[in-house]
Formats: C-alpha cells, structure tokens, sequence
C-alpha cells in the first residue's frame, strides 16, 4: 500500500469544491466570466477587467485572484473598501452565490 500523500503546506487554501467550473460575476445585469489568475475590478479603463464608473471607486479597486484553483476577492489598497455582509475585508475567498459590495455597487458571484 502507497505511503498517503503530504497535506498541503500550511496557509493554502484547499481546492475548490466546483472545480472545472467557471466562476461568473454579475453586475448591474451584466455577466463577467472570470477567466483570469487576477481580475481587476475598478474606476479605470484600461486598467481594469471590468469597470465601475463611480468617482468614489479607486482605478484599480478590488482584484479576483485564483491561487491554487481558490478565487479571493481583494481589496487593492481602495479607500473606500470592499464590503462583505456588511463588514469590511481585505481579503475572503469566494463562494458560490457571494455578494461583495463596492462603494454601492452590488457585485454577485456564481459559479457555473
């Protein structure tokens, strides 16, 4: 019998529970597949994946990061923040149905 395999070094996230599927933001009726490692969310154009336009929103706002097959939403040093069920966060890994908050702007996530 083969020896089990190492765990996963301490502070990885685990893999995702819907893996192979793809993970899909909706804003204001529209929808954004994240198909990025980082996806930039923000008031500026050419820096952004999606744009927000909102004074109140920083050019480059919030990021979806993908490490080891886990999304995060992260806050890119905004001064306005990210907003997650009311609290403020720097960083929380995605869940399938999550809704984040930028400046008033809803943004909700699924994974299809």
């Amino acid at each position: 019998m083969a020896p089990a395999p190492p765990p996963p070094p301490p502070g990885l996230a685990p893999a995702r529970a819907d893996a192979g599927k793809t993970l899909v933001l909706y804003y204001r009726g529209a929808r954004y597949e994240v198909k990025k490692d980082r996806f930039i969310i923000g008031r500026g154009k050419q820096s952004s994946d999606m744009t927000i336009k909102d004074a109140n929103v920083s050019r480059q706002h919030a990021m979806v990061e993908c490490l080891n097959g886990q999304y995060f939403m992260v806050d890119m040093g905004s001064t306005n923040g990210i907003e997650f069920n009311g609290q403020r966060l720097q960083r929380k890994p995605i869940v399938h149905g999550d809704v984040f908050f930028i400046c008033d702007h809803e943004l909700r996530f699924v994974t299809e």
